[in-house]
């Protein structure tokens, strides 16, 4: 698109943002749907984050996403929040209004979407969640939306788990080795921690092969590498897995079109894919 008097801005803020794909994805939308609007990254300190969103209110920019270290801090400067960001606790994006910006969160529809293959192990089903850390809030909402009928959190220190998730009685918290005390069954697993992440490709939130039998399918919310030993261990004992690359697609597709009103087309998403492939990978490999 042609920069303009009219593009709109949109961006990114984090501390750091410098491997952001944010830009890729978003840039990306607004050239398929033919959207006048360039998307960039902000690196904003925390003690700056207020006077960032006062001046971005006053220069008019439309939207932002909103990653580490700024998704609960940023909660009191907003002018509200959307109803399912307040369930969760935690925002990723923000959209211009009269009077400020207002809240949502899309780690939650964009889990829910990449999970749609996955529906029939979720709904009304039990299901294991791995971790209670930023990304675990989302996750959970978004399967207790998809239909879960209970989910057992399985985490390194149960203690931290049961004071965020312990509330809710349909959650039961365990320490990782707790998994033994789930009953003998097929479980849909959503793996929400960074164990695993590159650089250190050969680790596993659970290492106990005993775990992976109880596996029929899994999402890992890691993306790189593209196949995670959590990932590896699930389909040596017959299960599929994905990665959590459809997910991060997913919520950029819910961020634009909350910025802009715009649902991207089923074109525009297969262009951003093979995009992200490219970039992440190095090959035009689409699986999602």
């Amino acid at each position: 698109m042609e920069v303009d008097g009219k593009t709109k801005v949109c961006a990114l803020l984090g501390d750091p943002v410098e491997h952001t794909l944010s830009p890729l994805l978003h840039n990306s939308f607004g050239e398929s749907e033919k959207v006048n609007v360039v998307y960039t990254a902000f690196n904003v300190k925390k003690e700056g984050l207020e006077a960032a969103l006062k001046g971005a209110f006053a220069l008019g920019i439309r939207g932002f996403n909103v990653t580490v270290p700024h998704k609960e801090s940023v909660i009191p400067f907003l002018s509200g929040m959307d109803p399912l960001a307040e369930r969760i606790g935690a925002v990723n994006t923000l959209a211009l209004t009269d009077k400020g910006y207002k809240g949502y969160n899309t780690d939650a529809t964009g889990f829910m979407r990449s999970a749609l293959g996955f529906e029939d192990e979720i709904r009304d089903r039990e299901v294991i969640m791995i971790g209670a850390g930023g990304a675990a809030n989302a996750v959970l909402c978004g399967l207790y939306e998809l239909g879960a009928k209970r989910v057992y959190i399985l985490n390194r220190s149960a203690a931290k788990a049961e004071a965020k998730f312990g509330s809710d009685k349909r959650n039961v918290i365990l320490p990782l080795e707790g998994f033994r005390d789930i009953p003998d069954n097929k479980y849909f697993c959503a793996q929400c921690t960074s164990v695993g992440l590159s650089p250190n490709d050969e680790a596993a939130p659970i290492e106990d092969k005993d775990f992976y039998k109880m596996i029929g399918s899994a999402i890992d919310i890691i993306y790189k590498p593209e196949e995670t030993r959590f990932m590896r261990m699930v389909r040596e004992k017959g299960g599929r897995a994905e990665n959590g690359l459809p997910m991060l697609l997913f919520q950029a597709v819910e961020s634009f079109r909350i910025y802009h009103g715009v649902t991207v087309g089923e074109e525009g998403i297969k262009e951003a894919k093979d995009r992200l492939y490219r970039k992440v990978y190095g090959n035009g490999k689409n699986s999602t």
